[in-house]
C-alpha cells in the first residue's frame, strides 16, 4: 500500500477558500494489525459544537487511509482562506523520536523500510500554519504507550517541531471532546486557562498567557450555522461500521450530507468478502479463553498460530487462513461458528488419534519390555540381569532384577572372603600388599596391616586392571599377581 501524506492535501492550497474557518476532527478506535484505543472516537463528539461555533467539520471515525486522505485533501483546501483552524485527531499515533504520525484502520505494521498508511502530524501542522494565533491541534493518545513499533518507531508522539501561531494541545483520548468544548467553542473561554487548569492537557508550540478562539457573543456575531440532526446517527454508523448500520442510516436519513459517504461505505463492505468476514467474526463476540481454545486446536492439527495468548494477530490469522485453504472455505483469515465447530471436531478426532497412537506405542514398548527380560533376567543369571538393567533401567522388572543382583553381590562377597581367609596373609604381608597398592597409585590409605574399605577399594580397581574378578577381596591369582610385581620391583 502507498504511503498516506499531506502532498495531495496541500497542493489544493491554491484553490478557493470554502469557508472562514474549518475544522477536522479524525478519531481511530479499531485496527487490523494493533490493539483498540479506548475513548479513540471520542473526538468526534465536538462535532456539532464546532458547527455551532461557525466551523466547517470533517469527521471520520476508523477511516482506512483512502479515507483519511480524501478528508485531509478536503481540509487542506479550506484552511487556505480559513480565519480559525481546530484539528482533533485520536487514536494509535507511532514516532522515530522527531517525526510523529497517526496510523490509520488499515495501517500494517512499519518494515526498515517505511510506514504505510498514516498521517503525518508535522504536514498537518504546516497546513494550520496559515491561521497563525487562531490553530488549535488536539492530539488525543496513551501517553504511557511506548512499545517499540518496528525496527525504529515507538508508539506516541516525538518531539514535535510546532510551526509559528500553531498551538498543540496534547491529551489522552477520553479528554479530546472536552477540550473543544470546554474551551475551544465556549464564548469567550481561554483554551490556556483551560489547560492550566487541567492535568490531563498540556500545551506545546505557540504558548501564550491567553488564548481566546471563539470571543464574546455581540449583537453582530455571525448566526447559528444550520445543524444536521443525522450528525449523532452518522457517528453511530461509524462507530458500528457494519453494513446493517449504514443501511439503517440511510433508509433514516437519505437527505443527511452523510448520506453519499454511506452508501459508499456500505458497498465497499457488501462487496468485500474479508470485511464481511471480519464482521461475522466479530459478531461472535468470542472470549480470550475461546480464543486460546482455537489456538491450541489449530496448533494441535499443525497449523501454528506462534502462541496460545488468546490474540488473532498475523499468525493466529495465518494459520485461520492455512486451515480454511486445507479445508476448503475462502480463505478470509476470519471465522464463522461452522468453522469453529469444524476445527474443534477435527481437534477432538486428533486428540483421540494421538492418544491411541500414545497407547499403541506404550502397548509396543511394554512388550518389547517383557520379550528383553525373558532373554536376559528371567534366565537368572548376574550377565542377565546386568543385561536387562543396561537397556531397561526403568523397566517392568528393574527392581526384580536389582534384588537378584544384590543377592548375587552378598553371596560371591561372602565366598570371596573365604577365599582370602584360606590365603592365611599374616600382617606383614599385608603391609607389604598395602604399600605395593600404594606406590602403583591405587590408595589403599594408611599402611597398617588392616584392610578397611579404602584398602579393598584399591584392591578392587587392581583387580578391574588386571581383568581379575574384581571383588575387593585378595584370592591366589590377585596375590600372585600382586608378589610378582613387588619382587620384580
Amino acid at each position: 500500500m502507498r504511503k498516506l501524506t499531506l502532498i495531495a492535501a496541500l497542493s489544493a492550497l491554491a484553490m478557493p477558500a470554502m469557508a472562514d474557518d474549518a475544522a477536522l476532527l479524525m478519531g481511530v478506535s479499531r485496527y487490523d494489525e494493533f490493539r483498540r484505543v479506548s475513548n479513540g472516537l471520542d473526538v468526534l463528539n465536538s462535532a456539532e459544537s464546532l458547527r455551532d461555533a461557525g466551523y466547517t467539520v470533517g469527521t471520520l471515525a476508523n477511516g482506512s487511509a483512502d479515507a483519511m486522505e480524501r478528508l485531509l485533501a478536503r481540509f487542506a483546501n479550506q484552511a487556505a482562506g480559513a480565519e480559525r483552524l481546530v484539528v482533533g485527531l485520536a487514536g494509535r499515533f507511532v514516532t522515530d523520536g522527531t517525526r510523529s504520525w497517526l496510523l490509520a484502520e488499515d495501517a500494517d505494521r512499519p518494515t526498515p523500510f517505511g510506514l504505510d498508511d498514516a498521517v503525518s502530524v508535522e504536514m498537518i501542522m504546516n497546513v494550520m500554519a496559515q491561521a497563525p494565533g487562531q490553530s488549535v491541534l488536539i492530539l488525543g493518545y496513551n501517553q504511557g504507550d511506548d512499545d517499540a513499533i518496528g525496527s525504529y518507531l515507538r508508539q506516541g508522539i516525538g518531539a514535535l517541531d510546532v510551526p509559528q501561531g500553531v498551538t498543540v494541545l496534547l491529551a489522552d483520548p477520553s479528554s479530546t471532546d472536552g477540550v473543544v468544548m470546554d474551551a475551544l467553542t465556549e464564548p469567550g473561554g481561554d483554551v490556556m486557562a483551560f489547560v492550566r487548569d487541567s492535568r490531563r492537557v498540556r500545551a506545546v508550540g505557540y504558548v501564550p498567557r491567553t488564548l481566546v478562539m471563539e470571543p464574546e457573543f455581540t449583537e453582530t456575531a455571525r448566526p447559528l450555522p444550520t445543524i444536521d440532526p443525522s450528525l449523532r446517527a452518522w457517528n453511530d454508523a461509524q462507530e458500528a461500521n457494519a453494513a446493517d448500520a449504514y443501511r439503517e442510516f440511510i433508509f433514516d436519513h437519505p437527505r443527511s450530507e452523510y448520506a453519499a459517504e454511506a452508501r459508499r461505505r456500505l458497498d465497499e463492505i457488501e462487496s468485500d468478502p474479508i470485511r464481511m468476514a471480519e464482521i461475522e467474526e466479530d459478531g461472535l463476540n468470542l472470549t480470550r479463553n475461546e480464543r486460546r481454545a482455537i489456538q491450541r486446536n489449530l496448533t494441535l492439527l499443525e497449523f501454528s498460530t506462534r502462541g496460545v495468548d488468546g490474540i488473532f494477530g498475523p499468525g493466529s490469522r495465518g494459520a485461520i487462513r492455512n486451515w480454511q485453504q486445507s479445508n476448503g472455505f475462502a480463505q478470509t483469515s476470519y471465522l464463522t461458528t461452522e468453522q469453529i465447530n469444524r476445527i474443534d471436531a477435527q481437534a477432538s478426532r486428533r486428540a483421540a488419534e494421538i492418544e491411541a497412537e500414545e497407547e499403541r506405542a506404550r502397548e509396543e514398548a511394554l512388550r518389547l519390555d517383557r520379550d528383553y527380560w525373558e532373554e536376559t533376567g528371567a534366565r537368572g543369571s548376574e550377565a542377565g540381569y546386568r543385561a536387562y538393567l543396561d537397556r531397561y533401567p526403568e523397566g517392568i522388572f528393574a527392581n526384580e532384577a536389582r534384588q537378584k543382583l544384590g543377592a548375587l553381590d552378598t553371596s560371591n562377597n561372602e565366598e570371596a572372603r573365604e577365599r582370602e581367609r584360606a590365603l592365611g596373609v599374616n600382617p606383614v604381608l599385608r603391609r607389604l600388599i598395602e604399600s605395593r597398592l600404594a606406590q602403583l597409585g591405587y590408595n589403599p590409605g594408611q599402611v597398617d596391616g588392616r584392610f578397611d574399605r579404602d584398602t579393598r577399594g584399591a584392591i578392587g580397581r587392581y583387580q578391574s586392571r588386571y581383568n581379575l574378578p574384581a571383588t575387593g577381596y585378595l584370592d591366589q591369582g590377585t596375590l600372585a599377581r600382586l608378589l610378582a610385581d613387588t619382587i620384580g620391583r
